[in-house]
């Protein structure tokens, strides 16, 4: 089948999008649904919806459905990952040198007294009111840890509702593919050497995300932060997650990751997930129903 591709940067990373070619004319109104969301959605832009909403803190403040719903999903998605799939953790990224202005410079952590961080633990960062689509955020929050997967599920209906039987999303290494009968084959990155391989799945109508530190690392900081430290998780080297939809793919990663090895192992297990996982001693997992072909 001859393919039609094309590929962008967005979202802080190069999305290629492949149809057939008989569906080409999809690959516009795609790009344009991502525009859409890196307009609504990125932390880095001062006219986002996202942004106004982090300079709304302490106040209530209407937001869309489709907005209203993913801040929803992270709540529900903290509360089944035990607490370690987190959207508030844009402070520290801040702190740590992922900012707005890309500064990869670490900043003091700030002071706080005893009864400022007790408060700050008892009251939940996010209020939610469903019957007005009203938002309180008492943290400001960064959509990261499932971005893209969000991206792929939205690319994804976009080519559904034109019809487009076979498809391969792929925003930075987190993939959406149906194959229509015919799988796609998808090579898993080694954590060590990024052009070489460590095994290959085939994908038809599934997700597959990755987290690992070694694409966004400065001043030996990374993105992947643990939830309950604030700090990078630096227990694993790599993991492959693969999902019904782009976005549980994408935010099952980052909390299977983020937990550690070993705790991330046994939070996988309670997760509609399969998973290969690569400790920072190179010890490697792989849950069974995670059919890959590894390489020697």
């Amino acid at each position: 089948m001859d393919l039609a591709s094309r590929k962008e940067h967005l979202l802080g990373s190069v999305i290629e999008v492949k149809v057939p070619s008989s569906h080409e004319a999809l690959l516009a109104p795609c790009f344009g649904e991502l525009a859409r969301i890196e307009r609504t959605y990125s932390r880095f832009r001062d006219d986002s919806a996202l942004s106004r909403l982090n300079a709304a803190l302490g106040r209530w403040h209407e937001v869309p459905g489709e907005f209203f719903s993913l801040i929803a999903r992270a709540v529900a998605l903290n509360e089944e990952t035990g607490g370690n799939f987190d959207i508030t953790l844009k402070a520290s990224l801040d702190r740590l040198g992922y900012d707005k202005a890309y500064s990869f410079v670490p900043k003091p952590r700030p002071r706080k007294g005893v009864v400022d961080a007790a408060l700050e633990r008892l009251r939940a960062p996010i209020l939610l009111d469903a019957k007005r689509s009203r938002v309180l955020l008492r943290k400001e929050i960064d959509f990261g840890g499932f971005g893209k997967g969000f991206a792929l599920d939205a690319v994804a209906r976009v080519l559904e509702d034109g019809g487009c039987p076979r498809h391969y999303i792929d925003a930075g290494g987190d993939i959406l593919a149906k194959g229509g009968g015919e799988p796609w084959t998808i090579l898993l990155e080694h954590p060590d050497a990024p052009e070489r391989a460590i095994g290959k799945v085939l994908l038809d109508g599934e997700a597959i995300a990755g987290s690992a530190p070694n694409r966004r690392r400065w001043r030996g900081q990374h993105h992947l932060l643990n939830a309950r430290t604030g700090m990078p998780a630096n227990g694993a080297k790599c993991i492959f997650a693969v999902a019904k939809t782009g976005l549980e793919a994408d935010a099952y990663a980052t909390a299977i990751f983020t937990a550690g090895f070993s705790e991330g192992i046994a939070l996988s297990k309670r997760l509609p997930v399969e998973i290969l996982f690569v400790s920072s001693e190179d010890r490697m997992y792989v849950s069974e129903g995670f059919k890959a072909e590894l390489f020697s």
